[in-house]
């Protein structure tokens, strides 16, 4: 077990049960949103307890606005902060962009094939 500030963490979190004793040991609690795709990342929020639904492990919270909220507890750095997983280089707009962009040269190659504007070869004298 590691003391982290007022925060208890096992070091070793690999079984669901060791996950609920940590869980238990450190609620209530602050716990920063670490999944970098959350509209709340890097926000500090007061979790008060945790509950499964569907199978997903999830914190009780209090959101910015006051209101109680659940989020992932894998969001959140309250298991331990885990190694980041694949990143983009894109955010959601650049996606966005990259998509309109795509459909665009797809509907141009569809054009150039039907041969609407190719010309294949050379044109003769």
């Amino acid at each position: 077990m590691a003391r982290r500030g007022r925060q208890v963490r096992f070091t070793d979190t690999d079984s669901e049960g060791d996950r609920l004793q940590q869980l238990r040991a450190v609620l209530p609690c602050e716990v920063r949103v670490v999944a970098e795709t959350h509209p709340l990342f890097g926000r500090l929020l007061a979790a008060k307890s945790f509950k499964r639904w569907n199978g997903v492990l999830l914190l009780v919270i209090d959101l910015p606005d006051g209101s109680p909220g659940t989020i992932r507890c894998d969001a959140t750095d309250v298991l331990g902060v885990v190694e980041p997983g694949p990143r983009s280089v894109l955010d959601a707009a650049g996606l966005r962009a990259l998509h309109r962009l795509v459909v665009q040269m797809a509907t141009r190659a569809e054009v150039d094939v039907s041969g609407v504007g190719a010309q294949v070869g050379s044109p003769r004298p």
